[in-house]
């Protein structure tokens, strides 16, 4: 068994860390400039190695943050943390050029643990959206000559959640209360690199600032064959909600350039309150197992995202719609032979796909990945060490749109413990 006090240290760690590298860019994406940004729908490390299935995974050493009644199957005497580092690599790719770009972030940090019997708990540290890209262009104009504009972006929203997970028979049901947090920032820059009468730049930052609690609820059934097979049957719901919201515009006139500059007037400031509305959504998954050797599953998720709308105003986003299906296989989990790690270890993979949110020159963008991970066990103990790899692509280079093409790797920790046993004296 790990040390306790070591575990402690790592922990308070990897949440002092984790408060930092979550408030700093997690991407490099063009398409992240709209709506509330890029969705993260798909960070955990075993889930995104199985093509992103969620939906009807339950398992005493998993904490599965995707569908909170999950969190009822966690072992009576166990306490379960799980963390994990996500490397991006990609590529953005037009009919003309092409450009590469590579970024590591802390992707989670989520901690499980049981009540009683039937009641599980678990907290954590994830993000909901995150926002990065930097877009420049040049326009010849017949009365100013050359005028270029910029567009950056950058932060994200996170949230903090407490589950909870009550089990009734074969039933499960939970709820994530997760406190929805951060900002946003969107800079629009105008200014006349070569003009010869003096003409000041301009500079619109907008900051989105979000700071409100969202609920989401989950359903799980599970059908035993017999002994070693059943049938899991996953749903969650998460309601249209309404998050209180702030919002920032500041336009100034700036002299120099964008890279050295200083501000000279300001034009317009104001501060806006109100809401942003979040929209319904409903994933629904099924599983196979063959307990401790085989796990088969498949989602599907809807999410309304028409139905977006911030300050009151609605915006042209289209609903989403993925699937996905993966499997696991772990040939003798308990096996006890020094020469037989391969067949302890366990072996992932995945394929999904999904229509984005986003419509831009009428085309919807669409996402299709294929994912494979391994499940390493540590020596003397219950955990593991899990890797997951995604090769992607997200939208076209027709009709002038941008490809992203890219590749993931995450590398999980999964400390799985018995704790809550008490010192027998003899």
């Amino acid at each position: 068994m790990l040390n306790k006090r070591i575990i402690y240290c790592m922990l308070l760690g990897l949440l002092l860390m984790a408060t930092n590298t979550f408030a700093q860019n997690r991407i490099i994406s063009p398409y992240s400039r709209f709506g509330i940004g890029e969705l993260q729908n798909n960070n955990f490390t075993r889930q995104m190695a199985m093509g992103g299935v969620k939906y009807a995974i339950r398992a005493n050493d998993l904490i599965n943050f995707y569908n909170p009644a999950s969190y009822s199957a966690f072992d009576t005497t166990t306490f379960v943390f799980e963390t994990g580092v996500l490397s991006t690599f990609e590529q953005l790719k037009t009919s003309e050029i092409t450009k590469k770009y590579n970024y590591t972030n802390l992707n989670y940090l989520v901690f499980g643990m049981p009540i009683t019997k039937w009641w599980g708990f678990s907290f954590g540290l994830i993000p909901f959206s995150s926002t990065g890209y930097n877009i420049s262009y040049v326009d010849n104009n017949v009365n100013f000559g050359k005028i270029k504009y910029i567009y950056e972006g950058s932060g994200g929203i996170n949230q903090f959640y407490l589950g909870n997970a009550f089990r009734y028979k074969d039933f499960s049901f939970g709820f994530n209360a997760a406190y929805m947090f951060g900002t946003i920032d969107k800079i629009r820059q105008m200014y006349f690199p070569d003009s010869t009468i003096k003409y000041y730049g301009t500079n619109i930052h907008n900051a989105l600032h979000i700071n409100d609690f969202y609920l989401n609820y989950g359903l799980q059934y599970t059908y035993k064959i017999n002994k070693e097979k059943r049938i899991g049957i996953g749903l969650v719901v998460s309601n249209t909600t309404n998050i209180k919201a702030n919002q920032d515009d500041l336009t100034r006139n700036f002299a120099g350039t964008p890279d050295q500059y200083y501000f000279m007037d300001t034009i317009t400031s104001s501060n806006i309150k109100g809401n942003v509305t979040f929209p319904l959504k409903v994933g629904g998954g099924l599983t196979y197992e063959v307990v401790n050797k085989l796990l088969v599953a498949g989602d599907f998720e809807f999410q309304q995202w028409s139905n977006y709308s911030a300050f009151g105003v609605k915006d042209s986003l289209k609903n989403v719609i993925a699937t996905s299906l993966g499997a696991q296989y772990t040939p003798q989990k308990f096996s006890s032979s020094t020469t037989s790690y391969l067949k302890r270890m366990t072996y992932r993979a995945g394929i999904r796909y999904s229509k984005s949110y986003l419509e831009i020159k009428n085309t919807q963008l669409d996402e299709f990945g294929v994912s494979f991970g391994f499940g390493f066990p540590l020596r003397k103990t219950r955990s593991t060490l899990n890797i997951a790899v995604e090769l992607g692509k997200r939208g076209t280079t027709n009709n002038q749109l941008i490809q992203e093409n890219y590749g993931k790797v995450t590398l999980g920790f999964s400390i799985f413990e018995r704790w809550f046993i008490k010192n027998k004296l003899y």
